[in-house]
């Protein structure tokens, strides 16, 4: 990636963090609420056998109830854990939200065991984190990468969520940059790939 194009990713997610951290809670707790009905009655969270979903961080779309929704409508729940030596993510089984530990990044994961380890398949759902998206289903992450690779490897099913507020009309992108198949907010359920 070029120096020029990190620089413009770098300040738009200071400018998304800014975003977020400025909205007030009841807003945000709203917004969540309407993010993860809309998540639980997407068809393609009814169609997927397995939901590849995230812990959120302070200031992400919340994912509690989506995960604890996955679990009781009795769906296989894969949890990232991020190789920081070669940055890439496995995703490892959770049984129950209680089993969760803090990982690398201080982010919490699932218990760690090649036993637990999920590989994705045509029945996988993949809830992707962002903290921004644009009109063509480019995201912007947290700038690890993690999610892009990823997506490389195993081109399945992905659901952006996000805060509409965060929406751009075109992000920086590059090759390494995967789209997502739709994207998820509290206005809206937005399909990129249906285009």
């Amino acid at each position: 990636m070029s120096s020029a194009l990190n620089a413009q990713k770098q300040a738009l997610r200071h400018d998304m963090m800014r975003l977020r951290k400025q909205m007030p809670f009841a807003v945000r707790e709203a917004a969540d609420n309407a993010i993860a009905e809309a998540v639980l009655s997407h068809p393609d969270y009814a169609a997927a056998k397995q939901i590849f979903a995230y812990v959120s961080m302070p200031h992400e779309v919340a994912t509690g109830a989506i995960l604890d929704a996955a679990l009781r409508d009795g769906k296989t729940v894969g949890l990232p854990v991020c190789e920081p030596e070669t940055h890439t993510l496995t995703f490892y089984r959770l049984d129950a939200r209680s089993e969760l530990r803090s990982g690398a990044y201080r982010i919490p994961v699932p218990p760690v065991s090649d036993d637990r380890i999920l590989m994705p398949d045509a029945d996988t759902l993949v809830l992707v984190p962002m903290l921004a998206f644009d009109e063509a289903g480019y995201r912007l992450g947290a700038g690890g990468g993690y999610y892009d690779r990823f997506l490389a490897a195993y081109p399945v099913k992905t659901l952006g969520i996000c805060y509409a507020d965060c929406k751009q009309t075109q992000l920086p992108h590059d090759a390494n940059d995967r789209t997502i198949s739709c994207c998820v907010t509290e206005r809206k359920t937005e399909d990129f790939h249906g285009k």
